[in-house]
């Protein structure tokens, strides 16, 4: 299959036929901005099985990505591994114009969609490299995980000059 199109012709219509079928496809541009497919792509063990409504395409999706640490942006890869379950519409059971619901497009399903839609979701949205990571000093950038850095911040946050004065007024 050189792309996520799939001829479906053979079992529309007729349910509780199936087809076992095996994924290997690059998708570049699936990511947001610190979590991103790497260039293997994916590789996928899917059924497609017609029913009444029209087909119903399951099974698991797998791919390594690409991620950026949201606290040291050190980029570091992780695996992700899901299960996908989704229906596509078939004739006669075409969705209302405000539903999000894939199609079967005459005979044929394009599997693409629902793939980035399922890999996208499955992205972390801030992912850390290590679950104590320090981060970057706000004022020069180091690396915190490597060490302290020499900054010193002695600006007051003003969002705490109300305690200050308390405390002054304290002494």
């Amino acid at each position: 299959m050189q792309d996520l199109r799939l001829s479906v012709a053979e079992i529309l219509g007729r349910p509780g036929e199936y087809r076992d079928i095996s994924l290997h496809q690059r998708l570049p541009g699936v990511g947001m901005a610190l979590a991103r497919l790497d260039d293997g792509g994916i590789l996928g063990e899917l059924r497609v099985e017609s029913v009444i409504e029209g087909v119903l395409v399951t099974g698991k999706l797998e791919s390594t990505t690409v991620l950026e640490c949201a606290r040291c942006l050190k980029e570091f890869s992780s695996d992700v591994t899901l299960r996908v379950c989704e229906l596509f519409a078939g004739p006669g059971h075409e969705a209302s114009d405000d539903e999000d619901v894939y199609q079967v497009e005459n005979t044929e399903i394009d599997l693409e969609p629902m793939v980035r839609d399922a890999i996208t979701l499955a992205l972390p949205l801030n992912p850390l490299c290590r679950e104590d990571c320090a981060g970057l000093c706000a004022s020069c950038g180091t690396d915190l995980n490597e060490g302290a850095c020499d900054c010193k911040d002695d600006t007051p946050d003003p969002r705490w000059a109300a305690l200050s004065d308390l405390r002054e007024r304290l002494k």
